[in-house]
């Protein structure tokens, strides 16, 4: 059987089997497809000898190929790649490093007789978030990421680097937003009714060297970084740290909860605190970030959350009563909606495009040249409306696609079967979704370990759901290629997740036991310490 996830479209397999010297493999290059050289070695974890004629790994440029598209044959004479560019090159380099089974330690590479034609994605967005607002993992974690990434051909990385909770990206024009915004007393444990606590302080943020060299190393895997911004709501972090962007100037910090009970039983009601719209300052504030931002990231997508923003200190706020009436605006929910289509018509002027939550859709005044993604478990009519008048949509509909949840909610299955009609998108309306992408919120998530164990191998489901096209998914096959995808997971130490029902049984056998742990399945971080107490 072919190992190989996501499954191309058509791929024949071959009686028969190519052996490498994983150290003297002789490669050549068209020279429209030499950009791929230098990740040959990083790809593949071999090293090769450039060749001007024969050679046992043969790049070929076609141009009838499309950009992401690629096409490979091994036989007896040796492997040869087709592709029009540096992308299609680089996925054909991860389709072989999993037929090789290259991360698994051994001289000899072998490679099976297979025929792949013209292999290509489903759809253009295959994403996957990290949320490093909640908890910080840095450089080398995230480096991990791009690197499982870029395997399974995953290629939007949605950055979430501002929230309530830190603010994780320096911004030269502003200093305390990371001396102030980026360190929180602590960090409230386990789920999100509970009122434990370890107050131990959490802080960490990117400088904007940092964000350079991620995003160097993104672009060799063929990944682009989506920074998220969060405006105007999930701003406490940035408040703390600049009062007068409030629309109240009252003295905070960065609260160390994410919500639940415990802001409820201690009578505090401004911890999601939103910006002032009815500020001139609050703006010029905006604009400066993006300014930073936009000249950081070389890709094109801008996202800004807009989710959740609670109306009522808009509502008490004579700058913001006074903004409404300027503008002719109905309420403030028309506020949002028009300061949504202001920072939007700023990102075009720096030609990004402009993501959002799809909550952003409320005030029916957005631009339809806003990308929306689909993240709420009820239907969103606001959605469909979006789709009809042009726009396009990212789906992550959270029982499908938030992998902070329990597995026994959000299932490897479910991922896999997902499809826009999940979603209530009309068929019609189907051609309005660009894509698919999963979500790591870390509020309960403390360290890579534990990141891993959520994320992967639900991830994998992903791939192939955004990756295959729907005649070749077959859901019993995956189970089998994952399976065998657990042993490259394993060379890589990454802490992938368990299969859900083998989760569950353990649950109903162990509950005694996790519960002198001090462990019950509604947690949301019950899952992954209930595994090392198994193991």
């Amino acid at each position: 059987m072919i190992n190989i996830i996501p499954m191309p479209e058509n791929i024949t397999e071959k009686k028969g089997k190519l052996s490498l010297d994983r150290n003297k493999i002789t490669v050549s290059v068209g020279k429209e497809l030499t950009a791929i050289l230098p990740m040959i070695n990083q790809v593949l974890k071999s090293d090769f000898t450039k060749a001007e004629g024969a050679a046992e790994l043969s790049f070929i440029y076609d141009a009838s190929l499309k950009k992401e598209h690629y096409s490979l044959s091994t036989d007896e004479k040796g492997i040869r790649v087709w592709a029009s560019g540096y992308e299609g090159a680089f996925y054909a380099l991860t389709t072989l490093r999993q037929l090789m089974g290259s991360d698994i330690a051994s001289d000899k590479l072998i490679c099976p007789f297979v025929e792949i034609k013209n292999d290509g994605p489903a759809y253009s967005w295959r994403g996957l978030q990290l949320d490093e607002s909640r908890h910080f993992f840095g450089k080398e974690t995230v480096k991990k990421y791009l690197d499982f990434m870029s395997l399974y051909k995953l290629n939007r990385f949605h950055w979430h680097l501002t929230d309530d909770n830190g603010w994780r990206i320096e911004i030269k024009k502003y200093p305390l937003l990371t001396e102030i915004g980026s360190k929180r007393k602590g960090s409230q444990l386990h789920h999100w009714q509970c009122k434990e606590m370890d107050e131990s302080e959490h802080s960490g943020f990117y400088t904007q060297e940092d964000i350079r060299e991620i995003i160097s190393y993104a672009k060799e895997r063929c990944i682009e970084i989506v920074p998220e911004i969060d405006f105007p709501a999930h701003s406490a972090a940035a408040i703390a740290a600049y009062g007068n962007l409030a629309c109240r100037e009252i003295h905070s910090e960065v609260f160390p909860f994410f919500g639940g009970v415990i802001p409820a039983s201690k009578g505090i009601t401004d911890w999601n605190r939103t910006l002032c719209l009815g500020k001139d300052e609050v703006l010029e504030f905006v604009y400066d970030v993006i300014d930073e931002v936009a000249e950081l990231f070389p890709f094109k997508y801008f996202h800004v959350g807009g989710d959740e923003a609670p109306l009522g200190e808009w509502k008490k706020c004579a700058a913001c009563q006074q903004r409404i009436k300027i503008e002719g605006l109905k309420d403030e929910v028309a506020l949002q909606g028009w300061f949504t289509n202001k920072v939007n018509s700023y990102l075009k002027e720096k030609d990004k495009i402009m993501m959002g939550w799809n909550e952003i859709l409320a005030s029916r005044l957005i631009d339809r040249d806003i990308i929306v993604q689909y993240w709420t478990a009820k239907r969103d009519r606001n959605v469909n409306n979006h789709l009809k008048n042009g726009g396009e949509t990212v789906l992550s509909c959270h029982k499908y696609f938030y992998f902070d949840m329990l597995h026994s909610y959000c299932s490897v299955k479910g991922t896999y079967k997902f499809k826009p009609s999940t979603a209530k998108v009309p068929k019609c309306l189907k051609g309005s979704v660009i894509g698919y992408e999963g979500e790591a919120w870390t509020e309960f998530i403390r360290e890579e370990n534990q990141l891993f164990f959520m994320v992967f191998n639900r991830a994998l489901a992903l791939s192939e759901a955004v990756w295959s096209k729907d005649k070749v998914k077959d859901y019993s096959s995956f189970k089998n290629r994952l399976s065998e995808h657990k042993k490259i997971m394993d060379a890589l130490s990454i802490n992938y997740g368990p299969d859900f029902l083998t989760m569950k049984r353990n649950y109903v056998k162990k509950y005694r036991l996790s519960k002198k742990n001090g462990i019950d399945p509604k947690h949301f971080d019950s899952e992954y310490r209930l595994s090392k107490i198994l193991k």
